[in-house]
């Protein structure tokens, strides 16, 4: 029987399932290992500090995540696909591993951070950095 996203340990599953899919995926994966070129040891920590501050409330994550998108825009464009398929991915993987009001939150929040950095992202891009 699945659990709910509870603490760390989950967020680590989670985020390496997930990001080990993304990586190898043809659509979304080459803004990661090409284009940002983060690697597993590096990025995996710095999400988990990020998904422990949205789902847990924790002041972990200090990063401007949408000039950070911004910046990868400017290199390859990010579009609207590219998000969809991000969403899908963690979709998946979240209802592959675990049930539960803090899982559907953390789908939602996904969601909503897509749609966001889509509408920043191409705003923001368009201005001088």
């Amino acid at each position: 029987m699945k659990t709910d996203i509870s603490d760390r340990a989950d967020l680590d599953k989670l985020i390496e399932t997930f990001y080990g899919r993304v990586f190898a995926d043809g659509q979304v994966g080459p803004f990661f290992t090409q284009v940002a070129r983060v690697t597993p040891e590096t990025h995996f920590s710095l999400l988990a500090d990020f998904w422990e501050t949205v789902l847990f409330g924790k002041n972990l994550y200090h990063h401007n995540v949408i000039q950070k998108h911004v910046e990868l825009h400017r290199q390859r464009p990010l579009e609207p696909h590219h998000f969809e398929r991000w969403v899908s991915i963690f979709y998946e993987t979240v209802d592959e591993l675990f049930a539960g009001p803090v899982a559907e939150q953390a789908k939602t929040r996904a969601q909503s951070m897509a749609m966001v950095l889509q509408v920043k992202v191409h705003i923001l891009s368009t201005t001088k950095p």
